[in-house]
């Protein structure tokens, strides 16, 4: 069997396979633009080599000039390298199909009128022969070749790159898509080239023919050429998040757009750049550090595990924090085959809750000038009348001591006159020694508040320490709005707590202010409770006033929340219940209803 034989019945074949891709393609069911330009490409195709099949079998007509069929053969071939190209761009989802594209048409549109009308200028075939070493070509048929070759060659590319990237380069899907593009570019340039005495020209649709079949199997058997890599590119490139994918020898292989848009204005870098080369252009590290980095990934390389890291990037003006997450790849076979690293940017994040805990801080220094205002009022009323009554007794001793120094020489006083003005110096000196003690306890509890609450101790106090120090320091304020504290405690006294006695004061003083606000400048009751549950002390603070709205109740512990408009700051019980159990590493709660009053609860371990 020779050559034209066997050249014959492949193109047979070869229609027939392609009309059954066709119709398989034409079955699929949610088809997307990458399998419509599938169908136009295997379309073409299929005319290409149904039109060479008619035209061998009229051939012995009488009359047939032969360039009909010819005419419709060419005229879908020069459409083919577009189509080929088409279905590069759908595939690769780096590339956007924009309507501009749709100009490649023109070129062939042009060349297609200059075929049809070859006979009125001979610029498209001068001499047209089934053998293509007897076909003389004009300039439009060797422009159009040149532009086919070009395209052809961008959409073979994209097919060959994106298929090698998605899939892996010894992948099936990229086997196939190489062997389908290999056998047409060689086939087209023997033929063109004429390398081949008396080559066929039925080979070209052939090889062509052999090219779709290889795609089309990847899209059936592999959904090679199915949305699903289109997609996972797109959501990579879409994620706010920044991935950069290096090889075992920490080179780059593979990143994402945020990653690109992140450091791009910062460094150079491109695919097969060191990782390291890239960090020392964005960041001023340090050989310590950079040697830290080193160890996460190697970490990760022998233990086969993520780890988590967090990088602050500064060079000149770019300054941001990232969230790192390092991960390995590893194959079915335990072997490591790179690192993915995985940036958040939390540059916001982190300034924002660098602002908060700046606005706290000032927030917290407000509320102890507040504190320290109210206890100037209470230190003034206070030592009020202690100093008065020092100031009294002095005077006293000051006549006895006068008395006592002009008796002397009085013949009528008596010992028993001395030893009275004695008594009396004694009862002075020990009123004063009262008043003395009073003031430094007085002293003492107000030296005490002034200290930040931020201040943490490992100390312990006996109970009663802490009632005299409430008792002295909201002494004022009671008496000013008029309200009464019924200190009821069912606990001995002597009692210990463990933790920092100021710390404690501050809460229950701030709990009971804010009863005193709650009856809003009325008189009132207010019932400090004191009992034991177990190991647990338990203190209630108790007001009868007008209670809090839902919308309060609901914020009081999770946000700074007040309801004294612009006299309050709202960190009152936000920090009152934050050093509760951060300090003392008790439980806080309330029981509130309005118009009926507020009940607020502590629950404390005992100093054991």
């Amino acid at each position: 069997m020779d050559a034209a034989v066997i050249a014959k019945i492949l193109i047979h074949v070869s229609a027939f396979l392609v009309l059954l891709q066709f119709f398989a393609i034409v079955k699929m069911r949610k088809k997307q633009r990458i399998h419509y330009v599938s169908l136009a490409l295997v379309a073409l195709i299929f005319i290409w080599n149904i039109s060479l099949i008619s035209e061998m079998y009229v051939q012995g007509i009488p009359g047939y000039s032969g360039m009909v069929l010819t005419n419709i053969c060419f005229s879908a071939v020069s459409y083919v390298s577009v189509c080929v190209f088409y279905l590069g761009l759908s595939f690769a989802s780096s590339f956007e199909f924009k309507k501009r594209y749709y100009l490649l048409l023109v070129f062939p549109t042009i060349t297609n009128i200059m075929l049809w009308t070859n006979n009125l200028h001979h610029l498209f075939f001068v001499r047209y022969s089934r053998e293509s070493s007897e076909i003389i070509r004009g300039p439009a048929a060797y422009a159009q070749l040149i532009y086919a070759y070009v395209v052809l060659a961008c959409g073979l590319a994209l097919l060959v790159y994106f298929s090698i990237k998605n899939a892996g380069f010894f992948s099936k899907q990229s086997v196939l898509i190489a062997i389908g593009t290999a056998l047409p570019v060689v086939v087209d340039i023997a033929f063109v080239f004429q390398l081949v005495p008396s080559f066929s020209i039925y080979y070209e649709p052939i090889s062509f023919s052999f090219a779709v079949f290889c795609y089309m199997f990847a899209i059936l058997k592999y959904d090679f050429l199915s949305v699903v890599p289109m997609a996972l590119q797109t959501v990579v490139d879409h994620i706010s998040d920044s991935y950069v994918v290096v090889n075992e020898n920490f080179e780059i292989i593979d990143y994402n757009k945020p990653f690109f848009n992140a450091f791009a204005n910062v460094a150079a870098f491109r695919r097969k750049t060191s990782i390291w080369s890239l960090l020392e252009q964005i960041k001023d590290i340090s050989t310590d550090h950079l040697s830290q980095f080193m160890l996460a990934l190697d970490q990760t390389t022998k233990n086969r595990e993520s780890t988590f890291c967090e990088e602050h990037f500064v060079n000149n003006d770019f300054d941001r924090y990232f969230a790192v997450e390092i991960t390995p790849v590893i194959t079915n076979q335990n072997r490591y085959k790179g690192t993915i690293i995985l940036l958040k940017d939390i540059t916001e994040l982190t300034r924002s809750f660098e602002l908060v805990k700046q606005t706290q801080a000032q927030l917290i220094e407000r509320e102890h000038l507040v504190t320290l205002g109210q206890l100037v009022g209470g230190i003034a009323h206070n030592l009020k009348t202690p100093i008065m009554s020092v100031s009294g007794g002095l005077e006293g001793l000051s006549d006895l001591i006068t008395e006592f120094d002009e008796s002397i020489d009085d013949p009528s006083v008596v010992n028993e006159d001395y030893h009275n003005i004695a008594a009396e110096m004694r009862d002075w000196i020990k009123k004063m020694k009262s008043y003395s003690s009073y003031m430094s306890d007085i002293i003492s509890a107000v030296k005490g508040q002034a200290v930040q609450l931020t201040a943490s101790t490992t100390d312990q106090f006996e109970l009663n320490e802490l009632l005299k120090r409430i008792e002295i320091l909201m002494n004022h304020e009671l008496k000013k709005y008029g309200c009464k504290l019924n200190v009821a405690c069912n606990v001995e006294k002597s009692i210990m707590i463990g933790g920092e006695v100021n710390s404690l004061v501050q809460v229950i003083n701030n709990l009971i202010s804010n009863s005193i606000d709650a009856y809003e400048g009325k008189a009132g009751v207010i019932d400090f409770t004191i009992s034991r549950e177990d190991a647990m002390l338990r203190l209630s603070v108790r007001d009868y006033g007008c209670g809090m709205q839902e919308d309060v109740r609901k914020k009081l512990f999770k946000e700074m929340i007040t309801t004294k408009a612009k006299k309050g700051t709202g960190l009152g019980v936000y920090m009152s219940y934050s050093t509760i159990i951060g300090k003392f590493g008790g439980q806080m709660w309330f029981e509130s209803e309005v118009g009926r009053g507020t009940n607020f609860i502590i629950l404390i371990p005992l100093s054991s």
